[in-house]
């Protein structure tokens, strides 16, 4: 639903958080509006209150948004002093909207006041170790140099972002070598290491990544919450310790991953995601019985299997009367 003027408002909207610390008071004076004063602080509390549309508004035009702000008190002022808000449909409307919101609210009330205590987070962690194994890894990495596709257009698969990563990623790449002729050498270096040649040898005559070849190849650990992408997170916790992948391309390499230890994540470094799965798991529970409670028995089937005559839109034609 629009409002008037440039601000947007929904119920569901994502409010603004706490502002940043700012070197302007509360209390300074910052324009006059309608000949009256107003500070820092009171644009700051009405920001703290509305939809995040309307605070990206703010950053992009503040003396518009402030403008628009105090526009919108002025006329829905207006409106209490004649009392539209007491007519109908505007009555009906703010009621909904007001049911809206609050109904919103206590859908966040029952999901943050859940409380989760540290035995339901210990008995869900006892139930989903195979979630949180971790593996520590090494790896040869074999890169290639980014090319983007010339082209008038940009491809639905492809993003400008994504053209303008490789792009970026070609000029700044070391090496001449072609995607074709990593991928050869990596799948060669499987074959290798699955023939029984040593890996750490592996590392240290092919791995361009300065800093995990002067390791050894050691590359850290993976598990679910790890920054990789989800095709290496799966291929590499698929993997048993001293197995390897087959060559994994990313975006200007490919990788050779061989897993050397796999563990459990402790679960004192689980504690949030677990509590956060624990009250939506909840939450959709409790969703699901009011939902029951409040699913309806038809009693007239006609009234269901033909919406559009039993409430016809607003503006459309009446219906035909039924033939005798």
């Amino acid at each position: 639903m629009k409002y008037c003027l440039a601000l947007v408002l929904a119920c569901s909207a994502a409010f603004a958080q706490t502002p940043p610390t700012s070197d302007i008071p509360d209390d300074a004076v910052v324009a006059k509006v309608d000949g009256k004063e107003v500070t820092a602080g009171e644009i700051r509390k009405n920001m703290m209150v509305m939809p995040q549309e309307f605070v990206n508004l703010f950053q992009q035009n503040p003396k518009y948004a402030v403008q628009q702000l105090f526009m919108l008190r002025y006329l829905a002022d207006e409106a209490e002093r004649v009392k539209l808000g007491e007519e109908s449909p505007l009555k009906e409307q703010l009621a909904f909207l007001r049911a809206n919101s609050l109904a919103s609210a206590m859908i966040s009330h029952e999901h943050n006041s859940f409380t989760v205590s540290s035995q339901m987070i210990k008995e869900f962690y006892d139930r989903n170790q195979a979630r949180y194994q971790q593996a520590k890894i090494k790896v040869i990495y074999i890169a290639f140099k980014p090319t983007a596709p010339v082209t008038g257009s940009v491809s639905s698969e492809k993003s400008l972002e994504d053209l303008a990563r490789a792009l970026s990623e070609g000029s700044l790449s070391k090496t001449q070598r072609t995607e074709a002729d990593a991928r050869k050498l990596a799948e060669d270096l499987v074959q290798q290491i699955r023939g029984g040649a040593d890996f750490a040898k592996l590392v240290a005559g092919y791995s361009e990544d300065a800093a995990s070849k002067a390791a050894g190849g050691d590359f850290g650990v993976v598990n679910i919450n790890s920054s990789y992408s989800a095709e290496v997170k799966k291929a590499v916790l698929a993997l048993k310790p001293g197995e390897i992948t087959d060559p994994l391309r990313q975006s200007n390499a490919f990788y050779i991953i061989r897993v050397e230890d796999k563990t459990v994540q402790p679960v004192g470094e689980l504690t949030t995601p677990i509590s956060q799965e624990i009250r939506q798991a909840h939450l959709n529970e409790w969703l699901s019985e009011v939902s029951k409670r409040f699913d309806p028995t038809v009693e007239n089937v006609q009234f269901f299997t033909q919406p559009k005559v039993a409430v016809p839109l607003p503006g459309a034609p009446a219906p035909a009367p039924a033939a005798k």
